[in-house]
């Protein structure tokens, strides 16, 4: 009798047929994008602009990674992606499996690792130019397509990288740039550790390593920054502020401006420069 795996086959994306100059380059922004396992029958390079990326290989092993590395995985490799953050943005290039033998080929690299690499300032340039021109709507961009790829398998001569240099310290500013992104939310570091597989204790202590406060110091220090800017520059209620930062009620805002700049909202609206 057969053996049968418990797990189903990898998805099938097929690109080969689409291809155009033998290179296809796909933008994305789609806020949570995330992938299941999946194969092309192509070779991929995946090269992050903004954001912060999880990508798992056929075995299950996941490497964190962001602007300044990429990824090759070649034609029938099982991979998966997922963004830890809420915002991103990337290029993906399928390239034909014989050109990029030939790209390798011509830049004297032989038989390299698939897998993660650190990128370089030409790599950075190309991608961010590839994601401009499908953002003003040029499909045309199969020559920056190939200069990518032929600079991808330059860099291919090089080891594979282990990517974030420090995981803690990218957890510190993952956890600041989600509070930043939305001030008014709660501070929920409990489901922030769960999806980082940490404990609460080592976010905090992780966070105060990096920026010398607590993550409730921190935000309770963006908000009150924001409630002053907010102050000075319209002429919103003291309650709308307080709202728009995070704190519920108008006398909080008041408490907060007294205990940090021994100032009522109305003498800093008063102190603040006068608008044309």
């Amino acid at each position: 009798m057969p053996l049968t795996s418990s797990h189903p086959p990898p998805r099938q994306s097929l690109f080969v047929e689409r291809l155009s100059h033998q290179a296809t380059m796909v933008a994305n922004t789609r806020d949570h994008y995330a992938t299941d396992a999946h194969v092309h029958d192509c070779d991929m390079l995946f090269v992050p602009i903004a954001g912060r990326f999880s990508v798992g290989d056929a075995q299950g092993e996941a490497q964190r990674l962001g602007p300044g590395h990429f990824v090759w995985f070649a034609a029938g490799s099982a991979h998966s992606t997922t963004t830890l953050t809420a915002g991103q943005s990337h290029v993906a290039v399928y390239v034909d499996p014989a050109l990029w033998a030939t790209a390798l080929q011509a830049q004297g690299v032989v038989r390299p690792p698939q897998g993660m690499r650190a990128g370089s300032t030409a790599l950075g340039a190309l991608s961010q130019r590839m994601f401009e021109s499908t953002r003003a709507g040029d499909s045309e961009n199969y020559v920056l397509c190939g200069a990518l790829v032929m600079e991808a398998a330059r860099l291919s001569a090089n080891p594979l990288s282990e990517g974030d240099a420090s995981p803690a310290l990218w957890v510190a500013e993952l956890l600041a740039e989600t509070m930043l992104r939305d001030l008014a939310q709660p501070l929920s570091l409990d489901a922030f550790a769960q999806q980082h597989r940490l404990s609460r204790r080592q976010v905090e202590r992780i966070f105060r390593a990096k920026h010398g406060i607590s993550p409730l110091e921190f935000l309770q220090r963006q908000r009150i920054e924001r409630a002053v800017y907010l102050l000075q520059t319209t002429r919103d209620s003291v309650l709308s502020i307080a709202l728009q930062v995070g704190w519920e009620s108008a006398s909080y805002l008041s408490r907060m401006l007294e205990k940090t700049w021994a100032k009522t909202a109305t003498q800093i609206r008063a102190a603040a420069p006068r608008q044309n």
